[in-house]
């Protein structure tokens, strides 16, 4: 693993005994400031892969190039979170969606865990106009999860407190019921009483329940 790749916000899915990690490209940030300054997020679209099989011994697999997938709607590309799921066709599909920077969460779909990554909608899937998102100024950091009975949730939100909240209680954690497609939301979007939440949501399924963490 090069220590020229740099990459944060991690997430990951397991797939015939590979864990698949995917991450925020910051080495598109670091090159675009000349490597000089602060690396801010403001120029990344794009997305990083690397699999293993042992937790050890890495393959890089390059760059899903978010941008030029979903074109004008596309701010940026940040804090990834993926899931997979075994579709009636028998093929298994990935959904992974993304921070479309802080103004929604954009979503590719993919039939291998390393591509080739296509955009199915063209328009974010969550932006600010979402039912539900309401007083949540920035809907971003999406934490995806399917549970016991096959249906999908993701999980957004953060930022500093809305008119409404508090610092214990800021009112900016959302999560909403995917659609049967994994590319639509079902109903809307409802608040989660998550103290002093700020941003990175994950979410898994454990002991069936769904769990939400975050910074």
């Amino acid at each position: 693993l090069s220590a020229s790749v740099y990459c944060a916000d991690p997430t990951a899915v397991e797939h015939d005994g590979r864990l698949y990690v995917y991450g925020t490209n910051d080495h598109q940030q670091f090159l675009a400031n000349g490597r000089q300054g602060e690396n801010h997020y403001g120029a990344i679209k794009s997305l990083v892969m690397f699999s293993t099989d042992d937790l050890v011994n890495w393959t890089y697999h390059g760059t899903i190039n978010v941008g030029a997938l979903c074109g004008s709607w596309c701010y940026a590309s940040w804090a990834p979170s993926v899931v997979s799921r075994r579709e009636g066709d028998g093929l298994t599909l990935f959904y992974l969606y993304f921070s479309n920077s802080g103004a929604g969460v954009g979503v590719l779909t993919a039939t291998s865990p390393t591509g080739p990554w296509h955009s199915p909608l063209n328009r974010p899937l969550i932006d600010r106009n979402t039912p539900g998102v309401g007083l949540c100024s920035t809907p971003f950091d999406p934490g995806v999860a399917i549970d016991g009975n096959g249906t999908g949730w993701l999980a957004f939100g953060g930022g500093s407190a809305n008119s409404q909240g508090t610092k214990l209680m800021p009112g900016n954690a959302r999560i909403v019921r995917l659609g049967a497609d994994m590319i639509s939301v079902d109903g809307e979007a409802v608040e989660v009483p998550a103290p002093y939440h700020f941003e990175a949501n994950e979410l898994n399924v454990m002991n069936g329940k769904l769990v939400l963490t975050y910074c």
